[in-house]
């Protein structure tokens, strides 16, 4: 049954527990050091290169064991690594000035670095995405760096659109009446 849940999957069954090992601990510095070494090799663009299948399998085997290693659930650890999108997020997001926060072009790139950060680790560890700790993540985003940007409010049309789209139909429907009227009136039923 295992050996069927790890194929299918990826990943071997979670183990539950709280306490993260030192080891865990070690791994993911030791990731979060080396990606972010590799990041900053990375052209900014708004969409990551895509990987190759084998690069994401070994990825998805290095978060899989990573978990594996702790007394964490799944959940648990996953809640882990989604800290590190986090602060890579907030990272980049520290780099640009905060008076650029609100415009889309300067943020897109790291905004969806963290999206593809937080989907590639829920799909290798088996979990669904959108879930609650991403949507809570984001809230939290959204009002760390986007609170203070400015909405366009709607406003009305001008009163002379609002009459001509009003009076149109007003307009219409007797037309229509005294063209229904005449049609049965005379006898002529056909269209």
């Amino acid at each position: 049954m295992f050996q069927w849940l790890r194929t299918k999957t990826g990943c071997p069954p979670a183990i539950t527990s709280y306490l993260p090992s030192p080891l865990f601990l070690y791994g993911v510095t030791c990731m979060v050091l080396m990606c972010g070494r590799l990041q900053a090799l990375v052209p900014s663009e708004a969409t990551p290169p895509k990987r190759s299948e084998s690069q994401r399998a070994s990825l998805c085997d290095v978060y899989c064991s990573m978990c594996d290693e702790t007394p964490l659930s799944r959940v648990e650890c996953y809640s882990e690594f989604l800290m590190y999108c986090q602060k890579t997020f907030q990272s980049e997001m520290e780099s640009i000035n905060a008076s650029d926060w609100c415009m889309w072009d300067n943020v897109k790139s790291p905004y969806n670095k963290f999206t593809v950060c937080s989907e590639d680790i829920a799909e290798c560890l088996a979990l669904p995405w959108p879930n609650r700790l991403v949507e809570d993540m984001f809230v939290e985003i959204h009002s760390s760096f986007f609170q203070e940007c400015p909405t366009e409010t709607l406003r009305d049309p001008p009163p002379n659109v609002i009459f001509a789209l009003v009076m149109t139909p007003i307009c219409l429907i007797p037309a229509m009446v005294v063209l229904v009227v005449l049609k049965t009136k005379n006898g002529d039923r056909r269209s």
